[in-house]
């Protein structure tokens, strides 16, 4: 195989196969051998991938999509009532701890060589089992509902505080739950314009009768009192967009968000993300522009990674490294119920993996 840089041969080596670059300078070929099996695992992370949508029942993984550099994941909460940390602004030390009913939680994450790029969230009265199944907008904070500088509907703010890119996969899928299920605190003020409380309050008028869907106390009341299978009804704000590719904001004539288009469609993940399409959506369109120059360079950057010597891959320790180095890191937040009924402590309190 040749790009413009290097030409890359298969050559016997003694006993065994070795992927070998030669890279032309000054007349002088530049020879770099790699090992066949760590290529191959190199270049096996930039493989197209999709599973589809999985059979779920609850809480469970819903499908992965992937190709080069990019992998969406979409994974589905079942109803219940959890925890969900609320401030009043941005690293608010004083956050409070409220225990809150949900539907069907839908979460999309994007992941970019290995980080969190961005992450949405949406709401389900019902399980998701077809692609065309509606999605709903979130009434918490932090939540891109009517529209908030060109990012996806649903988008979740969330800062990129950490490096991901060491982790296997299934540690970097609990870090993006976890980061999406409320133990990081959202805050009241950021995005106060556009996010889902304002945006419930505004569509329902202020009616007091729906005050438990902006208002975290009266939701909180309404929890304890009722349980979780009020948030069945219909009283949830289904998404509208513009179109698949255009679903930046809520449009109230617009078309009916779907998890499909939600994935398939072109949507900016984060601030000033130009991913787009992703490289699966485009891959699957073909609509691949320079997509030559994309794959050859997954490719070489395939081989700069790989080892000249493989050792092996024990997921199972790198696994259990990564949580022991997480085991010391906890949340410290008010509660705003200081001490539960003892009905409230009898229910059913669900564990956001």
């Amino acid at each position: 195989m040749v790009n413009t840089k290097a030409d890359y041969t298969f050559v016997q080596e003694n006993d065994s196969i070795v992927f070998r670059s030669k890279v032309k300078s000054f007349d002088l070929d530049h020879v770099t051998d790699k090992d066949l099996a760590s290529f191959y695992m190199s270049f096996s992370k930039y493989a197209t991938f999709d599973t589809g949508f999985l059979p779920v029942d609850g809480t469970g993984l819903l499908g992965i999509r992937k190709a080069g550099d990019h992998t969406q994941v979409v994974y589905q909460h079942k109803p219940g009532t959890y925890y969900v940390n609320w401030g009043q602004y941005e690293k608010d030390v004083n956050a409070k701890n409220y225990y809150l009913a949900q539907p069907y939680r839908i979460i999309i994450v994007d992941f970019l060589n290995d980080n969190l790029l961005g992450a949405r969230t949406f709401y389900s009265p019902i399980p998701v089992t077809h692609p065309d199944t509606v999605l709903y907008h979130v009434n918490l904070p932090n939540i891109n509902c009517k529209g908030y500088r060109g990012n996806a509907v649903g988008w979740i703010c969330l800062y990129h505080n950490e490096d991901w890119s060491n982790l296997p996969f299934n540690e970097r899928l609990i870090k993006a739950i976890d980061r999406c299920s409320g133990t990081e605190a959202y805050n009241d003020q950021n995005m106060s314009e556009t996010d889902g409380p304002r945006f419930y309050s505004e569509h329902y008028k202020n009616n007091p009768d729906y005050q438990y869907l902006w208002d975290p106390k009266e939701w909180q009341n309404k929890t304890v009192k009722e349980g979780s299978d009020w948030t069945l009804s219909d009283i949830w704000i289904p998404v509208r967009v513009s179109s698949i590719d255009s679903q930046s904001q809520h449009v109230p004539n617009g078309q009916y968000l779907t998890l499909q288009m939600a994935v398939c469609g072109d949507y900016q993940a984060y601030y000033g993300d130009k991913y787009i399409p992703k490289p699966i959506n485009a891959i699957q369109r073909n609509e691949f522009s320079n997509g030559i120059k994309l794959i050859t360079n997954w490719f070489t950057r395939a081989f700069v990674s790989a080892k000249t010597k493989y050792t092996g891959l024990d997921m199972a320790a790198e696994s259990i490294k990564a949580r022991e180095q997480n085991i010391h890191k906890v949340y410290e937040i008010e509660n705003e119920h200081d001490e539960p009924d003892e009905d409230l402590e009898d229910q059913d309190e669900e564990d956001p993996f």
